[in-house]
């Protein structure tokens, strides 16, 4: 981690001090608490890679989708103060890093024990997971096409549609907790004959 104060930012960055007040206003400065002083500095690899998000690279300012607020004057503070931290403590600023840090691990520990997985895979899953719960939805109203076509209470086909969404849903989620959706459901035999002779008998 590298420190600096906020002049020997704007000098690293090829800025002036007013666009560093700028940044800071808009709470784009992360700083860090210097070990042999204890002051807040700027922690140049975190705020750039911060900055280099929300700017905008043509002209070095925040992008128009960020809140404006008029940048502090120059001479309110000095190279190692920052402007009152955008109305935060140095307290909160050094919780907010120390709650930083706990994420980091914690996402490292995830990572490690194999708990986190490829967006490309995620989505894929979702969309498998999509196309599970849409077929049973299917399979389940032809199940009880027959059986809401005799109710004439309004009140019990509700009654009957709810109970059976609320079970499809739960042996869904059963299903997921016990890995059971790792492969694509094949269709059952013995389904795809009696709907086929369903259809023949209809017609």
């Amino acid at each position: 981690m590298t420190l600096m104060t906020k002049g020997q930012f704007a000098a690293h960055r090829g800025v002036g001090k007013s666009a560093v007040s700028n940044w800071a206003a808009k709470q784009l400065l992360v700083m860090g608490e210097c070990p042999g002083t204890g002051k807040l500095l700027v922690d140049v690899e975190r705020t750039e890679a911060r900055i280099n998000t929300r700017i905008d690279p043509t002209r070095g300012r925040p992008a128009a989708s960020l809140p404006m607020v008029a940048p502090p004057a120059a001479d309110e503070f000095g190279d190692t103060a920052e402007p009152a931290l955008a109305g935060r403590s140095v307290a909160k600023v050094r919780a907010e890093l120390a709650e930083e840090n706990l994420i980091t691990l914690r996402l490292k520990n995830a990572e490690r024990a194999g708990e986190l997985g490829p967006r490309i895979e995620l989505n894929r899953r979702g969309a498998e997971m999509g196309r599970v719960a849409r077929e049973r939805m299917q399979a389940m109203f032809r199940a009880i096409a027959e059986r809401l076509a005799a109710e004439r209470d309004v009140r019990n086909v509700m009654a009957i549609g709810s109970a059976e969404i609320d079970r499809v849903f739960a042996e869904l989620a059963n299903d997921v907790e016990a890995g059971k959706l790792a492969e694509p459901d094949e269709p059952d035999d013995a389904a795809v004959e009696n709907e086929m002779e369903a259809a023949a008998a209809e017609v």
